[in-house]
């Protein structure tokens, strides 16, 4: 909904509610939003804090996705990929458990019995992690995007990097923001919150 994205304070503002009267009918909102260029390598930087989500709710994401990363063959993500630069939520099934940060990166890697099956970086203490106050406190999370490796920085300090033997996504893809809806429509209808971003930054090398 275009209601739950604003700009307040000099900040962006992504809300989560629930709406009896809203644009759509009755059912909860939220917002995505995406910057008008696409990048083609870079260091990505956003300045954030995140949603809390409470037992199934809605979590924040900072990420970039190219075309179709899962319609095709993309041999390791050359073709596209989805890079997850952040994405925040609570752990365990219930999602009672403490907040988390993960950065990942997807894309349709290998064809299996004509079928294309998932691909993604492999998950571990590296790449998913808590941060205490990362629901109450400014953070910045970061991707270093090069021809040949992603690297994942939380506040300035690098703690994933990865890539295939093919290499990184060749094709320019969506910066864009996020508030996630669960799997699990949370049952309290007077809950919401915000996902708040201070600033995102695009470097690019002059060639």
């Amino acid at each position: 909904s275009s209601e739950a994205v604003s700009v307040r304070d000099g900040s962006l503002v992504i809300k989560y509610e629930y709406l009896e009267d809203g644009e759509y009918g009755e059912g909860w909102y939220a917002g995505m939003i995406r910057a008008k260029e696409r990048f083609l390598r870079g260091y990505f930087e956003v300045r954030m804090i995140c949603v809390d989500q409470k037992p199934a709710n809605f979590w924040s994401a900072f990420w970039l996705q190219g075309n179709h990363p899962y319609d095709e063959l993309s041999y390791g993500g050359i073709g596209s990929a989805e890079i997850d630069i952040v994405e925040a939520f609570r752990e365990g099934t219930n999602k009672t458990g403490p907040m988390q940060m993960a950065s990942t990166v997807h894309c349709a890697g290998y064809a299996e019995g004509g079928i294309l099956a998932g691909l993604r970086s492999s998950p571990g203490p590296c790449n998913r992690f808590s941060i205490e106050d990362m629901c109450t406190a400014y953070h910045t999370y970061g991707l270093e995007w090069t021809d040949e490796v992603y690297r994942f920085y939380v506040d300035g300090e690098c703690t994933l990097e990865t890539a295939w033997a093919e290499g990184t996504s060749q094709v320019a893809e969506d910066v864009i923001f996020s508030l996630e809806l669960p799997g699990v429509e949370p049952e309290d209808k007077d809950r919401s919150g915000e996902f708040i971003v201070d600033y995102v930054r695009v470097y690019q090398k002059e060639v």
